[in-house]
């Protein structure tokens, strides 16, 4: 008998619900974006992100469950996002799975918002990679590199300040650019000329130049200065293709780094900004020159999503790793390993 999870996602600003059979197979997702209402303060306002989670939570469910044809008495658990994200967008998710959990008499699985992403390339696949293997989440909350190994997540490196994604959404609104920043900054650098403006080369002396963490602040911080410098006759399409170039740079330096510190089975790269063009064509290079799988997320995928949350709920359903319902929420940007 084929078994089935109901996943909810309310980590950030996009309320979420879906459900995935034990294949990874996608029934029925479904997401309301609060991208268009957040775009006219240029960044998520959590309050206002957290309200709105209340009123399409369930909504957003009921929808998911008659898409997927799958009743309540079918499903083998309940899994949501606890952690790591906005704290009030995550008591929603969470307080919502919790009630489902007990009225229907189903397990509830809480799941880190990081494994999630990774596991978002494995969703309609029915190869998925054999651990030790790296993986990396970059989005607008997090850069961070992890190790997956057999039921663990070991946490490699983090950014020291900015994420990519949040250093995109920054310079974006500097330059007048529409909000989300990392797609209007993608689609114009293509058009650009990397070299143009002599931009720093991040990390690359001092004493971080070793380690594997990540700063964005510094490229953030020269950009910022010449926008303003130059004003309306900066060569914008120049100047943020040398932007995401020392972006994706540090972010390959940093992958060449782990990888020599161990051999690994696959790469994993995963968030809003895997769906970067540059990033994804930096992502199969680097596995082309190793000769090793990569595992790219579809572009739906990206973003966040309640698939990727019931598809990480599978492991620990196999393994019995069930959350009590008292379960809370973990206040913390930063994800907890095992």
């Amino acid at each position: 008998m084929t078994r089935y999870i109901l996943g909810l996602e309310s980590s950030c600003d996009d309320t979420s619900a879906a459900v995935v059979d034990e294949h990874f197979r996608v029934l029925a997702v479904r997401t309301v974006s609060q991208t268009n209402l957040h775009a006219l303060f240029g960044g998520v306002i959590p309050e206002i992100a957290a309200r709105n989670h209340i009123a399409w939570i369930f909504p957003t469910i009921d929808k998911a469950l008659v898409e997927s044809g799958v009743a309540p008495a079918d499903l083998s658990a309940v899994a949501v996002t606890n952690y790591p994200g906005l704290l009030g967008s995550l008591l929603v998710g969470v307080g919502a799975a919790k009630g489902l959990a007990i009225g229907w008499g189903k397990p509830l699985i809480a799941v880190n918002h990081l494994e999630a992403h990774i596991h978002s390339p494995f969703l309609g696949r029915s190869e998925r990679p054999k651990p030790p293997y790296l993986a990396l989440v970059v989005s607008g909350g997090h850069t961070t590199l992890m190790e997956m190994g057999e039921g663990t997540a070991t946490v490699l490196a983090e950014t020291m300040d900015d994420a990519a994604g949040e250093a995109y959404d920054k310079i974006a609104k500097i330059a007048k650019l529409p909000y989300p920043g990392g797609p209007a900054i993608d689609k114009i650098a293509q058009t650009g000329n990397p070299e143009r403006y002599a931009l720093p080369h991040l990390m690359r002396s001092g004493r971080f130049k070793d380690t594997l963490a990540f700063s964005f602040s510094g490229i953030k911080s020269a950009v910022k200065r010449i926008l303003e410098d130059e004003g309306d006759t900066v060569a914008l399409a120049d100047l943020m293709a040398g932007f995401q170039s020392r972006i994706v740079e540090l972010i390959e330096r940093r992958l060449t780094a782990a990888w020599e510190q161990r051999s690994y089975t696959a790469l994993v790269v995963a968030g809003g900004v895997a769906a970067n063009s540059a990033v994804r064509r930096m992502a199969q290079e680097f596995t082309g020159k190793r000769r090793v799988p990569l595992y790219l997320p579809e572009l739906t995928y990206c973003q966040d999503n309640a698939a990727m949350v019931a598809a990480t709920a599978f492991p620990k359903l196999d393994r019995g790793e069930f959350s009590p319902l008292d379960l809370d929420v973990t206040a913390t940007c930063r994800p907890q390993t095992k």
